[in-house]
């Protein structure tokens, strides 16, 4: 374990689904640069840290099967909406249904969120004080800052042209 990722993860505020950040994405990236070497910085951003390659296969897998029932249901070929995958997880289907057949978009958006952080704490178990713990931080980071920015201002509206509700 070394010092700089103990003093570092030890001065962060544990964060929870569905509170307001106490700082950004770009701060926590900045507070990072200023302990850690520029090595350790990459990994967090890399796909070759093990932690976001499987974060990125679980997050392009839901993102593909959230296009593919859209599709699916206005009756468009889903195929030229899927992006690359390495694989298809079986339970990611009936989340996607779910989540696409919902009347309130804020609904569906925080389910899919909810689902994200849940995955990210599963892929995040057994790191406490190194490289991987601090991209779960981010990424996480990054779903507070997105649902800080939604409930604020024209947030709803945004949500409900991205889904095409009214």
């Amino acid at each position: 374990m070394k010092n700089s990722y103990y003093y570092l993860i030890a001065s962060l505020p544990m964060l929870h689904f569905g509170m307001k950040p106490a700082f950004s994405y770009s701060d926590f990236l900045e507070e990072c640069g200023r302990q850690l070497s520029q090595d350790e910085m990459g990994a967090l951003k890399e796909d070759k840290n093990p932690l976001l390659k499987k974060w990125k296969i679980f997050d392009t897998g839901l993102r593909n099967e959230l296009a593919r029932t859209r599709a699916v249901k206005k009756g468009k070929d889903p195929n030229s909406y899927l992006r690359g995958s390495e694989g298809i997880d079986p339970f990611i289907a009936p989340l996607a249904h779910w989540a696409v057949n919902q009347h309130s978009p804020m609904d569906a958006e925080m389910y899919l969120d909810k689902i994200r952080w849940e995955k990210i704490e599963e892929i995040k178990s057994g790191h406490y004080f190194d490289t991987e713990y601090l991209a779960a931080y981010g990424l996480q980071l990054q779903i507070l800052e997105r649902w800080d920015r939604i409930n604020s201002g024209d947030g709803m509206k945004i949500l409900e042209g991205l889904t095409g509700k009214t």
